[in-house]
């Protein structure tokens, strides 16, 4: 069957104008014509087959690649995702949107300053609001909106601890507690910045003012998730006098109380507890050691704690018995009044507490006489206290004095 160009040839050779050739010649012109007509189609075939399967093998290739490249990136998600994976964990393929941004700086005292600026000016910022709304808190309704706002540069334990002690909430309504706020680094003054973990590190300044006194400030930061947040704040007394008053307030508290575990906190490591019922103290002064002070209250023997004055009977009493007739403080709380380091022979008897305990400091809480009584009804508690090898003033003595015959 001709083709369509072996046709037109056909039909161009027949428009020809008539050449004077015989018929041989005219028959071999048209079979070389015809021959070339047939190679040039053939060709043309070839060069199409050749020109398919090219294509046909560019795309194979097209897609081998897409397929590899795409296998590559999801085992490359998949291997981020599971490096810490163990064989046979199901994982989940949720992926997380923004993650927050981690500051895995070290910390150093610009961060110490950032943080507590950051403290200071949120709560003088809700400081300044309150005194504008007589007290109210208006830009949050809830002590927990508080803890949160604070929880930014903070731990939720110490938000939570400023919250209860500077918020109070009512009826639905937010009001600041008028006491003093908290203290602050000094950026004009140095601190030191102390490594005490990896994620944990202090920064400490020694302060001297009218309004707090002589204390050492230490702030609290450690790392969470990746930020740095104060997680405590920490006033000691530097003032010896002001030391010891607070110690010695701790303490008439705890007795207070009938908390003896809480006195047991301030009791002399080595020296123990010595109980006086008068201010002259001897050698056969009952003394107990720290370990046993937290159960004083249970013990059921009969101690002796001397004689009482005047009648030089025995004091034979169980320590409840004792405390009970000696120990009674909630007036001294109330309306004694507390000396430093001054003691004073108001009775008749010796005042030894010195010669007993010369490296000795002591707190007195005394309560005046009433007229009626012609002022000898008057008494006092009086606590001891030495230095410990640490440097802290601990508790060795509690002596009872009061008016005797």
């Amino acid at each position: 069957m001709m083709s369509s160009n072996q046709k037109d040839i056909e039909q161009k050779l027949r428009d020809l104008p008539s050449f004077k050739l015989n018929e041989s010649k005219q028959k071999i012109i048209h079979t070389q014509l015809m021959r070339t007509v047939i190679q040039y189609e053939n060709s043309e075939r070839r060069a199409t087959r050749m020109r398919k399967t090219l294509a046909g093998i560019g795309g194979v290739i097209a897609c081998s690649l897409l397929i590899f490249f795409t296998f590559i990136f999801i085992d490359g998600n998949h291997f981020l995702n599971n490096e810490n994976s163990k064989p046979g964990d199901v994982q989940n393929p949720t992926i997380k949107e923004n993650p927050p941004k981690q500051n895995t700086m070290e910390f150093s005292a610009e961060i110490a300053k950032e943080l507590t600026n950051q403290y200071k000016e949120s709560f003088d910022s809700l400081v300044n609001e309150a005194n504008e709304n007589n007290g109210q808190i208006t830009s949050f309704h809830t002590k927990r909106e508080i803890q949160q706002h604070f929880s930014i540069i903070m731990t939720d334990d110490f938000a939570a601890s400023l919250v209860d002690t500077y918020f109070n909430e009512q009826d639905g309504n937010v009001f600041i507690i008028a006491i003093d706020g908290p203290a602050w680094l000094m950026e004009d003054e140095d601190f030191t910045v102390q490594k005490v973990e990896n994620n944990y590190y202090t920064a400490t300044q020694e302060q001297n003012n009218i309004s707090i006194g002589h204390v050492l400030l230490t702030y609290h930061f450690q790392q969470v998730d990746g930020n740095w947040v104060i997680s405590k704040a920490e006033i000691k007394n530097l003032d010896e006098k002001v030391i010891l008053q607070e110690t010695a307030q701790a303490i008439i508290e705890g007795i207070n109380a009938k908390d003896f575990a809480k006195l047991s906190d301030y009791v002399h490591s080595e020296k123990g507890l010595l109980f006086s019922p008068y201010v002259f103290v001897n050698e056969d002064s009952v003394v107990f050691q720290k370990n046993e002070i937290s159960e004083l209250l249970h013990d059921k023997k009969e101690y002796l704690w001397g004689n009482y004055a005047g009648s030089g009977m025995s004091i034979k009493l169980t320590t409840s018995e004792y405390f009970a007739e000696f120990l009674s403080v909630e007036k001294l709380i109330k309306d004694g009044l507390v000396l430093i380091d001054d003691l004073k022979e108001r009775g008749n008897m010796k005042n030894n507490i010195k010669d007993f305990f010369p490296q000795s400091k002591t707190v007195e809480y005394y309560l005046e006489g009433t007229p009626e009584n012609g002022g000898m009804d008057w008494e006092s508690i009086i606590f001891v206290f030495e230095e410990s090898e640490n440097g802290d003033w601990k508790l060795v003595a509690i002596v009872k004095d009061g008016w005797t015959i």
